[in-house]
């Protein structure tokens, strides 16, 4: 009686979620992967941030039949999620540079990078980067995109090409290492740019980091819509984002005898207030909190 071993795996990683575990991530494969899988008995399966494919033992020769020519598995993932671009790093919908004005990220087995723990990722640094980005008229994307994926974009491709001397090839699952492959993002970092609205405008404030990373710089006022007066407070540095903040930063008013909290615990920025600004001639991501 046959049983399904594992051919390989992809995992996808992401550092702005706790348990970094990539959440709603869909693989949809090419027309030639769906074609492949019907022809040689293979299964899928998608667990959390992880793409796993199966094979028969019993019909492994089969499967070094077609390794000996195109043995190749290609995947458009996209998000579930219409935040993923604003706390990925690199943006996957953001153009890396003038001469690639039309490019996505795509991560291919061979072009391996073993990270300290022994794992294979799919790109060349600890974390996805803009040397990740490929061109969409690149041969290498020409089997890989639809029509219909130049109007509404994956967020990335995800090529697994199987040689027909390749280790995967066999019944030995000893070191599953080896079927395992990894794609780590890092998260976005921001500015954090604090307004205070109505009284506190008018006070002598600053913010105060419990754990002593993180300093505020006052930048000025503004007038809000609604004619309100607010003060503004702008981290000197940028911050990464979180699925759930870990800053602790409390609001004080400075006063001749001794300093007074105002606010034990300010709230941290969030994805859904975000914008792109340019400070001292470079586009820089802002974080925006009001505090009234």
């Amino acid at each position: 009686m046959s049983s399904y071993q594992l051919l390989f795996s992809v995992t996808v990683e992401h550092m702005y979620f706790t348990d970094r575990v990539c959440k709603s991530l869909e693989f949809i494969p090419t027309r030639a992967t769906a074609h492949l899988f019907k022809r040689s008995g293979l299964l899928s399966k998608l667990s959390d941030n992880r793409l796993s494919v199966f094979f028969e033992d019993d019909k492994l020769d089969i499967l070094h039949l077609y390794a000996q020519e195109d043995f190749a598995f290609s995947f458009r993932v996209f998000s579930k999620d219409s935040n993923f671009s604003l706390y990925t790093l690199p943006a996957p919908e953001i153009k890396p540079s003038n001469d690639t004005p039309n490019a996505i990220l795509y991560f291919d087995n061979r072009q391996l990078n073993t990270d300290a723990d022994g794992r294979q990722l799919l790109h060349d640094g600890e974390f996805v980067s803009e040397t990740d980005y490929v061109t969409f008229n690149s041969n290498t994307l020409s089997d890989c995109l639809e029509p219909r994926d130049y109007h509404v974009r994956p967020s990335f491709i995800v090529h697994i090409a199987i040689h027909k001397d390749s280790q995967l090839l066999s019944l030995d699952q000893g070191n599953r290492q080896l079927r395992q492959f990894f794609i780590s993002f890092a998260s976005s970092e921001t500015l954090w740019k604090y307004y205070f609205v109505g009284d506190l405008s008018r006070r002598s404030l600053y913010i105060a980091d419990l754990d002593n990373t993180i300093q505020f710089q006052e930048i000025g006022n503004t007038i809000l819509p609604g004619n309100r007066s607010a003060k503004i407070l702008q981290s000197t540095n940028t911050i990464r984002m979180l699925e759930r903040p870990k800053q602790r930063l409390q609001l004080k008013e400075s006063l001749d005898l001794r300093d007074k909290v105002l606010i034990n615990r300010l709230p941290n920025a969030s994805i859904n207030q975000m914008y792109s600004e340019k400070i001292d001639g470079k586009m820089e991501a802002v974080s925006e909190i009001f505090v009234h």
